[in-house]
């Protein structure tokens, strides 16, 4: 099994952590995760990949081992931390999947800064206007009960029993659950499991996602983009208007929805997520 190297770049002024696998000759592939999460989410996917691909995991920022400056907290600045993460390494149009905020990250990059980046997987980030999350009460309410989120545990295992029930962790497979609770926790001195990103860094980016509006972002994009929308009451579908928007702006854009899975697609089917992904890059 291919064992990652943990390493960093500074880039956009900031240090940010990846995690990499491969050949450093080989085609090389960045993925991206979503808010409050980690690059370790990506370690059973990009060990699969790491036969044929030069694979790269990258912690946001104010995310796992990445630095967590003041200020920044902006979906355009993630955007502008990917392309200069990729111009730093040298890499030459990587290969981009990235998950919901990861890959709302990819769309403004492609458009910022055209030709940093190759064809892009988005998964199940929302494009086109706000509307449907800010009248979404649950997602209204999301940054002010994230800020109350306990950060601090006795034991990552505390730490796993207690988030296993909850429901959004349910579904997870217990491999990427566990990578999520010890790659997205550090151990203190005094023995106690800390969570990675602070509640506040994660709630500020929930306060981001519900009023972003990618669709200013969609003119001019150049590369190839496929968005894998999930399979669940909510999200967005084919005859949504931000789909519909996406389409006719990019060109060389097509749309999918996924056979089964939620918004944690990558996390609750991590074998049906690699088949996608390998069929993205064998049509490309």
């Amino acid at each position: 099994m291919n064992k990652f190297s943990d390493k960093f770049v500074v880039a956009n002024n900031i240090t940010h952590h990846y995690l990499e696998w491969g050949d450093t000759s080989a085609k090389p592939l960045v993925m991206l995760h979503g808010i409050g999460l980690c690059a370790h989410l990506w370690n059973w996917t990009a060990q699969k990949l790491a036969d044929n691909y030069h694979v790269l995991s990258v912690d946001m920022r104010g995310h796992g081992d990445s630095q967590k400056p003041e200020t920044g907290y902006t979906f355009e600045e993630l955007a502008k931390d990917l392309n200069s993460v990729v111009s730093a390494l040298g890499l030459e149009k990587p290969y981009i999947i990235g998950h919901s905020a990861g890959g709302s990250a990819a769309i403004i990059a492609h458009s910022i800064q055209p030709g940093i980046l190759g064809p892009s997987l988005i998964i199940d980030s929302r494009v086109g206007g706000s509307r449907a999350l800010s009248s979404n009460a649950d997602m209204r309410s999301r940054p002010q009960r994230t800020r109350r989120k306990r950060a601090i545990w006795d034991s990552r295992k505390e730490m796993s029993n207690a988030y296993r029930d909850r429901k959004v962790f349910q579904t997870w497979d217990e491999r990427i659950f566990d990578d999520y609770i010890n790659g997205g926790t550090f151990i203190r001195t005094d023995g106690r499991a800390q969570l990675k990103c602070p509640p506040q860094i994660e709630a500020v980016f929930y306060e981001q996602r519900t009023t972003l509006n990618t669709s200013p972002y969609l003119d001019g994009i150049e590369e190839d983009l496929l968005l894998l929308l999930g399979n669940y009451a909510g999200a967005q579908t084919l005859n949504d208007p931000g789909i519909i928007e996406f389409l006719e702006k990019v060109d060389k854009s097509e749309v999918k929805v996924a056979s089964k899975g939620s918004h944690f697609l990558p996390m609750e089917y991590p074998e049906l997520m690699l088949s996608e992904i390998v069929r993205f890059l064998e049509e490309r």
